[in-house]
């Protein structure tokens, strides 16, 4: 009877392992960053850049999305709120980045930033149409450079834009004209 039930406890042994390894294993790789936040931003210890899916005012928690993860951290009156007035004015999918400590389990955000969309002067923005009739104004006298991620540009592009991605501004200052008197116009995919 003992050898019975030794046998039993082992097996009931190795199916408890099996079963909560893989979320062990999960829970290790889980990432901290969203894929389209690696265009400008590096994975760093301690900091979750994602979107926001949801909070709870009454559990004082928001999940935030990774695209094949999504965390749960908890919040209190010591957390920082940095781009909104409070936790539940974030919208839902708003970009997030979340510092934070590990108590126990449980993840706590220290601070958390609310992505703001771009702040650009009015009398910088034109619609299409007046896109449109600068280009045709200035043929040959106007440099043109796509802003967006360099994947967006081979999918469309205004003709004779030349892929100048504003993450990376820095490392392509080559493309830019010689002249600095030449006009220069960006375009881009709107505010994020």
């Amino acid at each position: 009877m003992f050898k019975h039930l030794l046998q039993r406890s082992f097996v009931v042994f190795i199916m408890v392992g099996f079963i909560y390894s893989p979320i062990a294993i999960g829970a290790s790789k889980k990432p901290i960053i969203l894929k389209p936040c690696t265009q400008c931003h590096e994975a760093e210890p301690g900091l979750l850049r994602g979107k926001l899916q949801s909070v709870s005012r009454k559990a004082k928690t928001m999940q935030i999305f990774m695209g094949s993860a999504t965390w749960q951290v908890t919040y209190d009156a010591a957390t920082e709120l940095d781009g909104a007035k409070a936790f539940n004015k974030i919208g839902k999918d708003k970009e997030v980045a979340v510092s934070y400590a590990k108590r126990g389990n449980i993840y706590v955000a220290t601070e958390v930033g609310v992505k703001q969309a771009a702040d650009i002067p009015v009398e910088w923005i034109i619609d299409a149409k007046g896109m449109a009739d600068l280009i045709s104004k200035n043929k040959g006298k106007l440099a043109l450079y796509d802003a967006r991620p360099g994947k967006f540009f081979p999918q469309g592009h205004i003709e004779g834009a030349v892929s100048n991605y504003d993450a990376m501004f820095d490392k392509n200052i080559a493309k830019l004209p010689k002249d600095k008197d030449q006009l220069v116009v960006f375009y881009c995919g709107g505010p994020t």
